[in-house]
């Protein structure tokens, strides 16, 4: 028997609950699941800055919260033998995975899995992952709870939400949204702006080849399904901090996400995320440019890395 139309309501439900950002929204994932015992296992990549804090760490240090981290490997892809030797522990409660600049981890539902074995419950972080998400669903189904960032993607000030993705379970009945809070996500052309993010990192990855070596790409082309943040690339042979703001003085708003670690993350432990850090530079190819201002950015870095006298 099929109905004339989908009748279940309860089939295929993703429950979204807005908050004022996503650290807050975080948080409140944090709160509702009252851990009293255990470990939240992080990935070994996280910022800070004056200005905005460590995001996703802040809310497990205002709530006291017991943590540890799993390393990365040296193209900031998940190290599954860190990974699994900390579930191994028995202490861990809840995993977080974080999805860097919109990409996703080749081994993202492998690590799933495994915590999964472990009966641990899995935050993925997509404050560069809402359109990987909610346009290509590559990401954000695997794990119990997806945090998104509407900031990051869209031209807001603000704004965030916490998705559950299995709402037959109980635990997130406690989770309060903040009433002033509103979703975005139908005020936006989202596919338009996918499709232009996507078309934008692909004229980088064209045209960044050409500054080999003196610029390496940290994964290359998105693939199918992934919707960009920012391009990441290392720059290795001159200063990164000077192409920084030599970059923005000349009008081109490429970030360093992160230049500096959270003193947790230890360059002793951690010596794969440090080097990502002290030489990652991330190239804007957000929706409001065009490939057309891409080709305009890479002749700048061209040109700046030759004025730096960078040495392959």
């Amino acid at each position: 028997m099929i109905s004339k139309q989908a009748i279940t309501a309860t089939n295929n439900l993703r429950s979204i609950f807005p908050f004022a950002s996503a650290r807050q929204a975080f948080g409140a994932v944090l709160k509702t699941l009252a851990i009293e015992h255990g470990e939240i296992l992080l990935p070994a990549y996280i910022g800070w800055s004056s200005r905005e804090g460590s995001g996703v760490f802040d809310p497990i240090a205002a709530l006291d919260l017991d943590y540890c981290f799993y390393a990365l490997d040296e193209r900031m892809h998940i190290d599954l033998e860190s990974l699994r030797t900390a579930l191994l522990t028995g202490k861990i409660r809840v995993l977080v995975i974080i999805h860097y600049f919109g990409y996703v981890d080749p081994s993202y539902k492998e690590a799933v899995r495994m915590a999964r074995e472990h009966g641990v419950f899995v935050v993925e972080d997509e404050a560069h992952a809402l359109l990987s998400d909610v346009i290509t669903g590559i990401c954000g189904r695997e794990g119990d709870v997806s945090i998104y960032s509407f900031h990051k993607m869209l031209p807001l000030e603000s704004g965030g939400a916490a998705v559950v993705n299995h709402p037959e379970s109980d635990w997130w009945h406690g989770l309060h949204p903040m009433p002033e809070a509103r979703l975005v996500l139908s005020d936006y052309d989202l596919h338009t702006i996918a499709t232009q993010r996507i078309a934008n990192a692909l004229t980088v990855d064209r045209l960044i080849r050409e500054l080999a070596p003196l610029v390496e790409p940290l994964w290359g082309s998105p693939r199918d399904g992934e919707v960009p943040q920012t391009y990441p690339v290392l720059i290795r042979t001159c200063s990164r901090d000077h192409l920084y703001y030599a970059m923005n003085a000349a009008g081109f708003g490429v970030v360093s996400l992160y230049h500096t670690m959270i003193e947790q993350i230890t360059p002793e432990r951690y010596p794969h995320s440090h080097a990502i850090s002290h030489c990652i530079l991330n190239l804007p190819v957000h929706q409001d440019a065009s490939p057309d201002d891409m080709k305009a950015m890479i002749r700048t870095l061209a040109l700046l890395l030759e004025e730096s006298r960078c040495i392959a």
